[in-house]
């Protein structure tokens, strides 16, 4: 019995010593592919006369009003998409207004969650004191990575 435990011993032993010799490589050619994002601006057509949209790719929004009646609201459409294949979020939106001018964006806000492929639909209406006045501005969108299991809200 003694002689048949070192015996298993030495062959446990041998195989060991065998495994721990034991290299392989294996190489992997391929793609890897990542999720993508972005975000960008497209306008539709203006709900009011003497009001103008336009997009700066990707995520500037250019107003332009011709002749404006004092304290008269103007409101043009737009949409938010997302391009890509992940989430994304609207991260800020932020107003270069001149003097004397309002506006607002209604339908998307801060925080707002766009799905891969699918668009928001929004609005931005405007008005201003001075009669007669002609002015344009941008609205600046801000986007970013989202992702709802990594960064809850």
């Amino acid at each position: 019995m003694g002689l048949l435990s070192v015996a298993l011993l030495v062959c446990l032993g041998i195989a060991g010593v065998g495994y721990a010799g034991w290299t392989a490589t294996t190489f992997v050619d391929g793609n890897v592919e990542t999720g993508s994002w972005g975000g960008s601006l497209s306008d539709t057509a203006p709900t009011s006369v003497n009001i103008t949209l336009g997009v700066v790719p990707p995520s500037i929004l250019s107003v332009s009003v011709s002749y404006a009646v004092a304290n008269a609201a103007y409101t043009g459409s737009f949409e938010v998409n997302n391009m890509g294949s992940v989430p994304m979020r609207i991260a800020s939106i932020d107003y270069n207004l001149p003097p004397n001018v309002t506006a607002d964006i209604s339908g998307v806000s801060e925080g707002d969650q766009i799905e891969p492929g699918e668009a928001k639909y929004a609005d931005v209406t405007t008005s201003t004191s001075i009669e007669g006045n002609e002015y344009s501005f941008t609205v600046t969108f801000t986007f970013e990575l989202w992702n709802e299991l990594i960064c809850p809200g």
